[in-house]
């Protein structure tokens, strides 16, 4: 299959020497004939590894990395527009500042005016 990757199906194939000669030991040495023993590795490392994540461990941590890479991005940017927000916080703040203090200014201007005696 196309999908699966070169790096994955080697790990299979390496997985499952390994295991077909710990099961059949130096017996295939001596084997004069075709047999069926390694059919029964084979299928078990098909259906063990149809995720070419649990074959190899390369790609499993090259997907975790994407996962984390993917999480950073989605932080980083909360952090951009939380900040875009504080700083319009930050903007209103000073202007809200600027307005009570020309409020009191004027207050005190109108209050001055008429000041009892």
């Amino acid at each position: 299959d196309k999908d699966y990757p070169t790096i994955a199906a080697f790990s299979v194939i390496s997985k499952s020497v390994e295991e077909f000669l710990q099961q059949a030991g130096k017996t295939w040495q001596i084997a004069t004939a075709d047999n069926t023993q390694a059919l029964s590795v084979v299928e078990s490392s098909l259906v063990k590894y149809q995720d070419p994540v649990a074959a190899d461990k390369l790609t499993k941590i090259q997907k975790d990395l994407d996962e984390t890479k993917v999480i950073l991005h989605q932080t980083i940017d909360s952090v951009l527009k939380r900040g875009e927000k504080l700083d319009t916080l930050v903007d209103k703040s000073a202007d809200l500042s600027m307005a009570s203090q020309m409020f009191y200014k004027q207050a005190r201007k109108t209050n001055s005016c008429c000041k009892m005696m």
